[in-house]
């Protein structure tokens, strides 16, 4: 997702019959850690060899209080930022790409609360909507941090901890998505 908003790539569902270019290189490593998975510093050395003139800056593991900071300075650069979290109890991460925030202005100050997401797994990728998920983590009366995040989708509702993040700066769109 993060490639095509970037203009990098301009169609997600032809990967995997692409043999030169960004597309054969992507689909290549897919394939590869499709059944592992990947963490962010692996993700952040693929993003660099591609050669594509995407910068990132690594939240590997931290935090909820940590990692919710990260997100938000991330994005008010105007960054996208791919985060991890994992339901209250389990061990499972899932990767989310955070394009926005939501929140509230007070005394000409907007506080953010909500965190807008992009989920593959509620959808396939050319189905991108403004967002299709939302991480509510702060109460929106105090802008208190909660000690679990809300994670809403169209389908479910979980209570889930934000525990890691990469930031890329892709600069202007070189294609529109």
């Amino acid at each position: 997702m993060v490639l095509q908003i970037a203009g990098v790539i301009e169609d997600p569902t032809s990967i995997a019959t692409r043999r030169r270019r960004i597309e054969a290189m992507l689909w290549r490593k897919t394939t590869e850690v499709f059944l592992q998975g990947m963490m962010f510093s692996e993700l952040a050395t693929f993003i660099a060899d591609l050669d594509c003139k995407l910068h990132t800056k690594l939240l590997e593991r931290g935090s909820h209080r940590d990692t919710v900071a990260f997100v938000e300075c991330e994005l008010t650069r105007k960054r996208l930022v791919i985060c991890s979290w994992r339901e209250v109890g389990t061990l499972h991460n899932h990767a989310v790409l955070a394009i926005g925030t939501s929140g509230i202005e007070r005394n000409h100050r907007f506080k953010p609360s909500t965190l807008l997401l992009l989920d593959p797994a509620e959808g396939p990728p050319t189905a991108m909507g403004t967002c299709n998920a939302q991480l509510d983590y702060a109460s929106w009366e105090s802008a208190e941090l909660r000690r679990y995040a809300r994670y809403t989708t169209a389908n479910e509702t979980l209570s889930v901890v934000l525990n890691g993040a990469i930031s890329i700066e892709a600069g202007e769109p070189r294609k529109p998505p």
